[in-house]
């Protein structure tokens, strides 16, 4: 329902170190583009250096290719440390669906395996849009296929 914030989450095994898999993600948003180019169609750092809490990035990505939406992204927090990373996400495309799109990412092990959970919380601008089924799913993919590249390639953190 509009005016009120439901959170979405999921959380995926994956092949990659959570360290070099969180660190990659979150230093390095710019190469999307290159590595999921069926996904993002650009990646731009609009202000800040990109990685670090005020930043804004604009995205043009396909959540039904070919069609490209946008969004602008700004890093609302980051720890390092726990491997938390908050981003908000706002304007265009996305901005006409949703009053609030935050996501969180969180990187672990657990049972000797890694794992990435996505809390997106998310405010519809209007109770006739749908659940966000599509964008949960946009993300699970995303997940699962920027892991895969860094699982096969040769990228240091």
């Amino acid at each position: 329902m509009a005016g009120e914030v439901a959170t979405f989450e999921v959380e995926i095994e994956i092949k990659t170190p959570v360290q070099k898999f969180f660190n990659i993600y979150a230093d390095h948003v710019t190469l999307l583009p290159q590595v999921l180019p069926d996904m993002f169609k650009s990646t731009t750092v609009v202000k800040g250096d990109g990685k670090s809490v005020g930043s804004i990035v604009d995205w043009e990505y396909m959540l039904e290719p070919p069609t490209v939406e946008t969004a602008r992204q700004t890093i609302e927090a980051i720890d390092e440390e726990n491997m938390l990373l908050t981003k908000r996400f706002y304007g265009g495309d996305l901005g006409k669906k949703f009053h609030t799109y935050r996501a969180t990412l969180k990187a672990y092990k657990k049972g000797g395996k890694d794992y990435v959970k996505w809390s997106v919380d998310i405010e519809k601008t209007h109770d006739e849009i749908l659940e966000p089924h599509d964008y949960m799913e946009f993300v699970e993919k995303f997940t699962k296929e920027f892991d895969s590249h860094l699982a096969n390639a040769n990228i240091a953190v």
